[in-house]
């Protein structure tokens, strides 16, 4: 179990609301450089993804529809996590 500590004398919101969002190490401030790539990159897979919503029909009927399902849906959610990566951290980037 983790214990939270509170500083009596910190000036700090106790909810966090104010807080920004940084790299929160130096791994993520090395791949830093990479989120406008990486940004551009994971909309391109989003579009293409509603773009493959055409074929999913005739992927669902040749493979399975679990298979196509699983695949389309873990593609998706890739993409989705990417953009928000590259989002948050070229505004992080561009705020301080």
């Amino acid at each position: 179990m983790s214990s939270i500590y509170f500083d009596s004398n910190s000036n700090l919101p106790v909810t966090g609301r104010g807080r920004r969002v940084t790299a929160r190490s130096e791994a993520d401030s090395s791949v830093a450089p990479l989120a406008t790539p990486g940004l551009i990159l994971g909309l391109i897979l989003l579009g293409l993804g509603v773009a493959g919503v055409l074929r999913l029909g005739d992927w669902i009927g040749n493979y399975g529809s679990v298979l196509v399902m699983l695949a389309y849906l873990l593609y998706m959610a890739t993409a989705v996590r990417l953009v928000l990566w590259g989002a948050v951290t070229v505004r992080s980037l561009h705020r301080r």
